[in-house]
């Protein structure tokens, strides 16, 4: 699975303008960087900013009797964008329309393309106008062509490939809470990079993560948090203080991939990617 990433990310973009769509209007535009950001986005500011947002540019348009709101945020890099792409969706009608990683709502149209998380809400619902928010959100893809960038390969593995819209990448303490609370203990002043994925069979439900720690101590004192021990059998289901089975699996010192599932019969092995090798876990 792939999405799109620009190394050395520019703070300009190639905008959305009158003559890209008939008919259509710019209301207002602007854009909002450093201290300014958090004029703009209040309080959620520290989330963007925790998740490496550079800047914003916020437009709104009008075609016939819809206006749309059109935000372009540019993050660090790809996994950022992604990242609070997978915080800020829900209830998708509509997937994956732009590559590997989009939402379409009546509402709201969102997608990922590198480092860019673009956003085009509109508050009717109505059909013109989510047609609209398509529209704007392709534009802003097509006009600013990015690189590839590959997801990681854990959502390669068959058995949790169905489950590929559940993915969400967290980086800090903020996001953690805002996505996975009851997680935040076992990560409590830890440095981490997470992408999680949520499974749901008839047989049970549970989160398989693929965790990168900064250092072979902070790896231990995670196994430690999460109440497992680094010397047993890691792939071996033990249940924890919420009643819930965990176990791991070690790709090298700094990391691993971690199952927490209802079931003790849960297999981590069962969730391995199907290569001979383990480089899918190098991308960050």
């Amino acid at each position: 699975m792939i999405i799109c990433s620009l190394s050395g990310t520019s703070q300009n973009i190639q905008q959305v303008s009158e003559t890209d769509i008939q008919g259509i209007t710019i209301l207002s535009g602007n854009s909002f960087a450093g201290e300014k950001l958090k004029d703009y986005l209040g309080s959620g500011a520290d989330l963007y900013l925790e998740y490496g947002l550079q800047k914003v540019f916020v437009n709104e348009y009008k075609l016939d009797n819809d206006k749309v709101t059109l935000e372009v945020y540019i993050m660090d890099n790809a996994a950022s964008a992604f990242g609070i792409y997978s915080l800020s969706i829900s209830r998708c009608v509509q997937w994956n329309l732009f590559g590997s990683f989009s939402c379409i709502t009546p509402y709201l149209v969102a997608a990922v393309s590198g480092p860019l998380f673009i956003s085009a809400s509109n508050k009717t619902g109505t059909q013109s106008g989510q047609v609209l928010c398509v529209q704007l959100v392709k534009l802003v893809i097509d006009k600013n062509p990015q690189e590839i960038w590959y997801a990681p390969a854990l959502t390669q593995s068959a058995k949790a490939a169905p489950f590929t819209n559940t993915l969400r990448y967290y980086k800090g303490p903020l996001g953690l809470m805002k996505g996975l609370p009851f997680w935040s203990e076992m990560f409590e002043n830890l440095n981490f990079h997470i992408f999680t994925m949520n499974i749901y069979t008839p047989d049970y439900t549970g989160i398989i993560a693929r965790i990168i720690f900064p250092d072979e101590s902070t790896f231990r004192s995670f196994i430690t948090k999460s109440g497992l021990d680094v010397m047993s059998d890691p792939t071996q289901p033990v249940q924890s203080a919420n009643r819930l089975y965990r176990s791991w699996f070690k790709i090298n010192s700094t990391k691993i991939l971690f199952l927490e599932s209802t079931s003790p019969e849960t297999n981590i092995k069962d969730f391995l990617p199907a290569v001979t090798n383990y480089k899918w876990f190098e991308e960050e």
